[in-house]
């Protein structure tokens, strides 16, 4: 069955006067009446429950689920009122007066008050002088005036801690070394890198070897053939031939004596001395260009001379093999290795046409490797030659050690760096010309630095802390607590930091998840209390 609902028409008359209530001022305030009557009741409800303790319920009460309320709680330190070290000063006495150590730039030194030390026995020192390691580079520098490592971080129970998850580490003694990190570039050894060419402009004739071929000293790597070359050797040629006939004259006039003027005899041995001259001047011509001039060249006859000079510079086997196919010429100069190495770099083929100005082919030695750092102008006083250096190139595990050999004297002008060079040895030809990589200039050396996790590490605004378990800890019915101190770093690994002031060997601290320890630090950082021991 359905009901229908009629609507009533509003005549123009009614709407007006319905208008004319609302636009009046009587007719407004009356209108607001409800609204501000309902916002009077809310606002007396609400004095009246912050003045009787109301409070919201927890979301575990509208479930059902109702919470213990304990009247001894400190709700600023998260621990039982009467166990509060922060405030019950008798549980657990402070320092009155924190003591700052010049020394080692810290408050309440363990190093020189050993009392503090959270250790069971005697308190074990520094196997070193860490003065002088604090004072030997630029350090980061705590804040004499930092009050926060005087506060004491406590846990209810040993159960509650062991919910946080935070880890414990000893301090511990291992070895360290302090060094710069730098970004680094190999290269060639530069001593031990040829760039050959050919000595005057001509022909590639034939090419022997390829880029990366290993080679010896004295091997053939190509032959080209130049014009300048044939000159050279004709030109000796003709001189040792005028040689010989002006030495045969010469002896002749000599031996008969009385029979020719003394002048003719003069006049021959002249041009004989003339000739053995030209001999020279021929010779060093082709020792300028690099050949072996053969002792004896002046004795052989005319043929035997021309096939010396064809093949001067060549290996008799390769002689006799172009002989055998016609192809000796005097144009022919070898391009030869002038140490054993590697072929690293070769732009030449057979037909190619080369000046003397142009590098065909560099070779090198590829056992050892220069490395280029680039040192800030602000490290480079702690850095001299003879100093130990390692390397890693990028994507490589393997870390390479060597010597620095080399510092500029003279600052980069575009990085405005110094470049430092370090020679690494390459015995298995791991690395590699041109790469990049990290280097370490190592500084310092220590076999028994005091270090920590490097998790261990936090910086509470003014100051490095860690945060240092109390040696009763772990007895039952004991303060769970752990001390706030200031530290000093020193050496980093890829996992530890060595510390030169705070802490002492066999001491606790927190490692992994002590971030949260230094956010309690931070939000409750008003305490007076230092646990300094005394």
């Amino acid at each position: 069955m359905t009901t229908s609902v009629a609507e009533v028409p509003v005549t123009s008359n009614s709407k007006t006067a319905a208008l004319h209530t609302k636009s009046s001022p009587l007719g407004r305030l009356l209108h607001g009446i409800p609204t501000v009557v309902t916002f009077g009741l809310l606002g007396s409800v609400a004095w009246f429950g912050h003045h009787h303790g109301w409070k919201l319920p927890k979301a575990s009460e509208l479930n059902g689920a109702t919470a213990p309320v304990s009247e001894n709680w400190c709700a600023e330190h998260n621990v039982p009122e009467d166990v509060c070290v922060e405030c019950q000063k008798d549980l657990m006495p402070g320092c009155k007066k924190p003591r700052w150590c010049k020394e080692h730039g810290v408050s309440e030194c363990p190093t020189h008050h050993p009392e503090l030390a959270q250790v069971a026995g005697e308190p074990r020192m520094p196997k070193y002088d860490t003065v002088d390691a604090v004072t030997q580079f630029n350090r980061v520098e705590n804040n004499s005036r930092c009050k926060k490592f005087t506060r004491r971080i406590q846990f209810e129970s040993q159960a509650a801690f062991d919910k946080t998850g935070i880890d414990v580490d000893v301090v511990t003694e291992r070895p360290m070394i302090e060094a710069l990190r730098i970004n680094g570039e190999l290269g060639y050894d530069q001593t031990q890198v040829a760039h050959l060419s050919a000595r005057v402009p001509g022909t590639v004739w034939k090419v022997f070897k390829r880029q990366g071929q290993d080679v010896k000293e004295g091997d053939i790597l190509a032959l080209v053939d130049a014009a300048e070359v044939g000159k050279a050797k004709t030109s000796l040629g003709t001189s040792i031939i005028q040689l010989q006939l002006r030495k045969k004259s010469f002896e002749a006039l000599k031996s008969s004596a009385g029979a020719v003027p003394e002048r003719q005899i003069r006049e021959a041995e002249s041009a004989y001395e003339e000739a053995r001259i030209q001999v020279l001047m021929g010779q060093q011509a082709l020792i300028n260009l690099g050949f072996e001039v053969p002792l004896g060249l002046e004795k052989s006859d005319p043929d035997q001379l021309t096939r010396r000079l064809q093949c001067l510079g060549l290996p008799n086997d390769l002689c006799e093999q172009f002989a055998k196919r016609g192809h000796l010429t005097m144009n022919l100069i070898p391009i030869i290795a002038p140490q054993d190495g590697t072929i690293v770099e070769m732009d030449v083929v057979a037909g190619e046409v080369v000046s003397s100005e142009r590098v065909i082919i560099t070779m090198s030695k590829l056992d050892r490797m220069w490395l280029t750092l680039h040192v800030k102008q602000e490290d480079a006083k702690y850095v001299h030659v003879g100093q130990s250096a390692k390397f890693k190139a990028d994507g490589s595990s393997d870390e390479v050690s060597g010597d620095v050999i080399w510092i500029s004297p003279a600052v980069d002008e575009v990085t405005r760096t110094l470049k430092v060079r370090v020679d690494l040895p390459n015995t298995d030809l791991a690395l590699k010309a041109n790469s990049f990589g990290t280097g370490w200039i190592e500084l310092r050396k220590e076999p028994n630095a005091v270090t920590v996790p490097k998790e261990a590490i936090q910086w509470d605004g003014d100051c490095n802390v860690v945060f240092v378990r109390d040696k009763n800890f772990l007895k039952n019915g004991s303060l769970k607590v752990f001390h706030v101190r200031q530290v000093r770093l020193g050496a980093k690994s890829d996992t530890h930091v060595e510390l030169l002031a705070g802490v002492l060997p066999g001491e606790v601290v927190a490692s992994k998840g002590s971030a949260m320890l230094r956010s309690e630090l931070l939000k409750n950082s008003l305490g007076d209390g230092c646990g300094c021991g005394h």
